[in-house]
């Protein structure tokens, strides 16, 4: 259960967006305590989620959007860095949220139930970018809505 939660909050960090450049400093210091636990990440979210292109976009508190490109290979973040908005760089899913939700998200003891809330309710949403990535987004939601409902 223990595993589970870290898991979550670490992969969560992954698809969440960031609000300053604050923020994306304290989260690219972050990405080495993830890379670091990746063996601990369930293999069905490897499979599913592990080899990524994802747009980051979150609306700060004054109303300004931060874009991030993070590219995850086998479940490692390999890039994570501030890109400018219309960048193209074949991104597979894009993910978008505010400030509040994500720290929201961050914080809580139960990340991968607050981030399904958050989803469910609007305030995160992502979009898969292609079919592919339509068809994986798609069965790793069930996935983390069973898993979130058993507790893990």
């Amino acid at each position: 259960m223990k595993n589970i939660v870290i898991i979550a909050a670490l992969f969560l960090m992954l698809l969440m967006p960031v609000a300053s450049a604050d923020i994306v400093s304290d989260l690219e210091n972050d990405v080495d305590a993830y890379n670091a636990n990746v063996d601990s990440v369930p293999s069905y979210l490897v499979t599913l989620l592990g080899d990524e292109t994802i747009k980051l976009v979150i609306v700060d508190d004054d109303g300004d959007e931060v874009y991030v490109k993070a590219i995850t290979e086998d479940a490692y973040i390999m890039t994570f860095e501030e890109v400018d908005e219309d960048e193209d760089f074949g991104a597979t899913m894009v993910v978008g949220a505010n400030e509040f939700t994500v720290r929201t998200v961050l914080r809580s003891s139960s990340p991968l139930s607050e981030f399904i809330a958050a989803k469910d309710n609007g305030e995160i949403v992502v979009e898969p970018v292609g079919v592919t990535s339509t068809v994986k987004y798609t069965v790793a939601t069930v996935v983390m809505e069973v898993t979130s409902l058993f507790g893990f």
